[in-house]
């Protein structure tokens, strides 16, 4: 696995092509994802968040290969591009995870063009995810032929059941938790818990969630009803 002086290197060297491809146009580099939170597993992408000053078709193609130039069995890149139009259309709940917390500046900034998030950002972001786990996963247990199956595409439902909760505590409590590990000294609930748990281990998970898919799904789904029934209360 690589170490974090190994990951800053390629950073550096990222900004560098970027800075080269794009010059001027280039606004805001920034580092986002498990290697920037400090939680990164073997499976992790070196995640970085790009904005230019608007995105064509070319810097599509031309961002994307300078990704793939970069990636191979053991550095694999991953990320988001984005124009400043669309940075300033996009809602600010959606922004917290991308700006506000847990991303790391490497070039540029864009503090002008960000609105601070309110309580009632996080507690949409929160309120969005829990429907959307709570859909996804009753679609499963109503329809899924084979849960062994569904319940390995589910990586990211339950990683969002992470970031919801990083935002529950940025409006209940004005903290942020950086690290699944460390979140989980904060919870009190057994399913918040156990869904952050998921979200840490799943790369060791793999047997354990197949073997045992209906008990995941359900845990998805009770954790996405019972969020819900929180925001209500």
């Amino acid at each position: 696995m690589l170490d974090q002086s190994q990951v800053n290197t390629w950073l550096g060297d990222f900004v560098t092509k970027l800075k080269d491809r794009f010059r001027e146009r280039l606004v805001f580099v920034g580092h986002i994802g498990s290697w920037a939170r400090g939680e990164p597993n073997p499976e992790s992408d070196i995640d970085c968040l790009v904005v230019l000053d608007k995105v064509n078709e070319n810097d599509i193609s031309t961002l994307r290969n300078v990704f793939q130039g970069m990636s191979d069995a053991e550095f694999k890149a991953g990320g988001i591009l984005v124009s400043c139009e669309e940075l300033d259309q996009t809602p600010a709940f959606h922004l917290v995870q991308l700006f506000y917390h847990g991303c790391k500046a490497l070039y540029g900034s864009v503090e002008d063009r960000l609105t601070e998030p309110s309580v009632e950002d996080y507690v949409t972001d929160v309120r969005l995810k829990a429907c959307d786990n709570l859909h996804t996963a009753r679609h499963h247990l109503l329809f899924s032929r084979d849960l062994s199956e569904s319940v390995l595409g589910l990586k990211f439902n339950f990683y969002n059941c992470f970031f919801a909760l990083q935002n529950w505590f940025l409006a209940t409590q004005g903290k942020y938790v950086a690290r699944k590990g460390d979140m989980l000294d904060y919870l009190d609930d057994p399913d918040d818990a156990e869904v952050v748990r998921v979200a840490r281990d799943w790369y060791k998970l793999s047997d354990e969630l197949t073997a045992h898919a209906q008990r995941y799904v359900e845990l998805l789904e009770r954790w996405g009803r019972k969020t819900l029934k929180k925001l209500e209360d």
